[in-house]
């Protein structure tokens, strides 16, 4: 990577810099002339004589002359302004494009770390460098050199010009140049000493804040905020000294800049005047003087900022270079080369030794042989060096000394593109990356794309303004939109295979009944699968029959029907008897939708349904005021919590006080609603909802399907006809609500839906929904055991040569016993390599290496 910010835009820019530097050399005469026109139209046109003028052959008098030279001068400004244009969208574009080859340069960098330096550093650190510190250089590099050469130019051509009307007055226009030139710069040496301090005292803002993001469950369950906040407290007051320092000074400069700026006008004014009353300089020759310092001040100041800005961006650069070049990095090859080597052989340690820079992080002089074909065990408690030593083996990291081969090639000579797909290792500390679970269970196989799709029109037009942006910037150009999956390395010829052989690892690692519980809690889109849709259809039905005629099942479930009131349901969902149409849109964002704001007013239903929240809150009020909010009992049956409570406090009292109507606001009279529409009547037996409101709440939903819903597509009504996108899978099955009022409805129902799927052959169709289910951001919405297995059947998937697992199933129960027999079975006649720190469960594998402290202590 290059070491200087100049050097880093000379050798990737340097053929757009020299066109800038041509272009910008041809405004030079241009301004010239616009200088010198003024005291033309001044002196020859307004106050000349001898009139007509002959020029180019045609004879102007006075007045067309004074047009003449007032057209030109407007066509020169044209065509500087349009100079002017060009450069800056130029140099804008030619910024933006350097920017990102440095971004991508950077990411690539970080790709090819090596496995101990991210203990070094954290993403706290990482993440702003390449986001926010290196902004400001892709700004600069467009400027690096036009913006001197052009205010340079600039500066000369305004200067000649004072000196060609009068030398005395062009030595008082630089007279201050050489002091601002000597104090400017010893000024900026300490402001850019400071500018480095700053940007490292944000980075470990950065990672502090980052570190307790991630550790947040350990503060609040270690009541140890206050010693955080007292921290973070601590760096933002060291960023707030050094900034405070910097403005002194940097306003200092500025103070000096205007004051030697302002000094200048005062000799032109003096010496000028002089000039003119001695009769040796004209009015029109001092004015124009006076219009080109005025412009002169513009470039000075341009190249004084150039310089501030060199510095600090230069600073910027050359602290990233230093967190992004360390001696240890893999080449560029390791992470793009495409050719692949295939992998046989016995895994060979000969005298490996490997630090991780901390003790129980060590390997020492460790030789061991794992005949291909077989499976061995790794064990060791924690810090033992078995971990090291199975990331050893995967070529994750690389020995200091000695050497681990597969057969005739050496591990650390090898490429990302023969590691990551000959060998699948499956660590302690898995990753599930943030997308569906399909997303994840194919990850594995994403390694190059493979099918581009088909594209016309527009859409190939952009792709190729894409591809063309890509090459000038040095990105890959690889399609996103392709087909990457590689079937023929899963041993499968098509997707649909694929998926069943995913479910099928997904049942040997017994996660499937996760998934198809994930997949009853899934949205599915009909148009993918019109057949999937209607066996839906046809499972409700089914389901409807059979809750109707068995008397045990009767009553545990409240269906939607267009003419009844369902007590299970919230107040919301039996007034619109409809859902938003866009997912994203819950319930109670509904009431806000302008449509249905002016279907409330238009009825009245409004008011109502203020009267009944204002009913809610008095009574939530009365029973839950005096309550502590660490009983339970205010989450668990209130409908207002803790911080709520003040608000509706002061609602409850205005609203009493018989001023409701001036003195409730609009966001009042909106909590009011959300209140009511919360109500379920059959759990929340508040007595507000009568036989009388709830036939009113039956003819205003008639009337909103009606008039809102019906030809509206933000809406679609409930229909036992109908699959509904934005339901569930689950709730388009029982197309109802569980009875709230049973304890054992919900239990219930679910086991008549588990059976019915299971009789009609859904349940695998259901477990494929579940594999678009998005696990949230890091997996987030999974347990650590489902990121574990999903994880563990992304490496099975891969089909390599050598599985490598650390961690998984090293439970003494029979459901990890059964696991690891099943793992066996499916790598059997691959090499095996399972890390467990259980000398029993090693016993069960071929052979054994035991660990202890880096050491192998017994081999069995």
């Amino acid at each position: 990577m290059e070491k200087s910010l100049f050097g880093f835009i000379w050798k990737y820019s340097a053929r757009q810099q020299i066109f800038i530097l041509m272009v910008t050399v041809l405004t030079y005469p241009v301004v010239y002339v616009l200088l010198e026109l003024p005291k033309l139209i001044v002196n020859d046109a307004v106050q000349g004589a001898n009139f007509p003028r002959a020029i180019l052959g045609f004879d102007f008098d006075q007045i067309p002359y004074l047009v003449l030279l007032c057209l030109t001068f407007l066509f020169l400004v044209v065509v500087s302004n349009s100079l002017k244009f060009y450069l800056n969208v130029y140099k804008g574009r030619l910024g933006e494009r350097m920017l990102r080859r440095l971004r991508f340069e950077l990411f690539q960098r970080v790709l090819r770390f090596r496995l101990p330096h991210f203990r070094k550093v954290s993403s706290g650190e990482i993440i702003p460098m390449i986001t926010s510190e290196v902004e400001d250089v892709g700004g600069f590099i467009g400027e690096a050199f036009a913006l001197p050469a052009y205010q340079g130019g600039m500066l000369v051509v305004q200067i000649g010009f004072i000196f060609m009307q009068d030398p005395l007055l062009g030595l008082a226009a630089i007279s201050s140049y050489p002091i601002q030139g000597y104090v400017i710069p010893y000024l900026q040496k300490r402001v850019v000493i400071l500018s480095r301090q700053r940007v490292r005292n944000v980075r470990v803002i950065a990672d502090k804040v980052g570190e307790s993001i991630t550790g947040v469950a350990e503060i609040h369950a270690n009541d140890a905020a206050a010693w955080h906040s007292a921290d973070i407290s601590e760096r933002l007051y060291e960023n707030f000294r050094i900034r405070y320092e910097i403005f002194n000074r940097k306003f200092l400069i500025k103070f000096l800049n205007n004051f030697m700026n302002q000094l200048t006008p005062f000799f032109f004014y003096l010496i000028g005047g002089y000039l003119v009353i001695e009769g040796n300089l004209s009015i029109g020759a001092l004015l124009a003087v006076i219009a080109a310092y005025k412009d002169l001040a513009g470039p000075w100041k341009e190249l004084l900022s150039y310089y501030q800005m060199t510095a600090d961006v230069s600073v910027k650069y050359q602290t990233v270079v230093e967190n992004f070049d360390p001696p240890d990095i893999y080449g560029a090859e390791r992470l793009t080369a495409d050719d692949k080597v295939q992998l046989s052989g016995d895994l060979k340690f000969d005298n490996v030794s490997f630090s991780g820079g901390a003790a129980g992080q060590e390997v020492m002089d460790i030789s061991l042989t794992v005949p291909a074909g077989t499976a061995s065990a790794i064990a060791g408690h924690d810090g033992s060096g078995r971990s090291e030593v199975l990331q050893l083996a995967a070529g994750l990291v690389s020995p200091s000394s000695g050497k681990i081969c597969i057969g005739d090639h050496d591990l650390d000579k090898l490429t990302d593109s023969t590691l990551g797909r000959e060998i699948a290792y499956v660590g302690g500390a898995v990753h599930v990356w943030t997308g569906t679970i399909r997303d994840n269970l194919y990850y594995g196989l994403r390694h190059r794309p493979l099918v581009p799709p088909e594209r016309t029109g527009e859409d190939l037009r952009n792709y190729n303004r894409r591809i063309s942006e890509a090459k000038l910037t040095l990105n890959p150009v690889y399609d996103l939109d392709a087909i990457w999956e590689d079937l023929p390395a899963a041993s499968v010829e098509n997707e649909n295979q694929l998926d069943q052989k995913a479910l099928d690892l997904l049942k040997a690692v017994r996660l499937d009944n996760d998934i198809y519980r994930l997949g009853l809690q899934s949205r599915f889109d009909p148009s993918l699968d019109d057949g999937f849709a209607d066996k839906i259809l046809t499972v409700r039905k089914s389901l409807a029959d059979r809750i109707a005629k068995e008397p045990s099942l009767k009553g545990l479930v409240e269906l939607w029907h267009r003419d009844k009131f369902n007590a299970s349901a919230s107040l919301a969902d039996n007034l619109f008897f409809a859902v938003p149409s866009d997912p994203e849109i819950t319930m109670d964002q509904v009431p806000d939708l302008e449509d249905v704001k002016a279907f409330l007013s238009e009825t009245g239903f409004d008011k109502k349904l203020q009267k009944i929240g204002l009913k809610i809150a008095e009574t939530m009020l009365e029973l839950f005021s005096n309550v502590s909010g660490d009983s339970g009992l205010l989450g668990a049956y209130s409908f207002i919590t803790l911080d709520e409570i003040p608000d509706f406090e002061r609602i409850v009292r205005v609203a009493k006080s018989g001023q409701q109507r001036p003195g409730l606001s609009d966001a009042d009279r909106s909590r009011l609603t959300g209140l009511a529409f919360k109500l379920v009547p059959a759990r929340h037996r508040l007595g507000v909802m009568d036989d009388n409101l709830k036939a009113e709440v039956i003819e205003a939903r008639k009337r909103f399907l009606e008039d809102v819903v019906r030809n509206n597509d933000k809406f679609v009504a409930f229909d036992p006809d109908v699959y509904l996108p934005p339901l569930t899978i689950e709730d388009n099955l029982i197309f109802g609500r569980a009875r709230v009022d049973r304890r054992d409805a919900r239990r219930r129902i679910d086991d008549v839906i588990r059976a019915i799927v299971e009789e009609t052959g859904l349940r695998q169709p259901i477990v494929y929904a579940g594999f678009g289910y998005h696990v949230g951001v890091a997996g987030s919405r999974l347990s650590a055991g489902q990121r574990r297995r999903i994880a563990l059947v992304r490496g099975l998937l891969k089909n390599a040569k050598i599985t490598i697992l650390d961690d998984i199933a090293t439970g003494m129960t029979e459901e990890d016993k059964v696991l690891r027999d099943s793992l066996r079975q499916i790598l059997s006649g691959r090499t095996f390599l399972y890390g467990t720190s259980n000398a029993e469960i090693a016993a069960e594998f071929d052979q054994c290496f035991e660990l202890d402290q880096g050491r192998i202590s017994d081999k069995g």
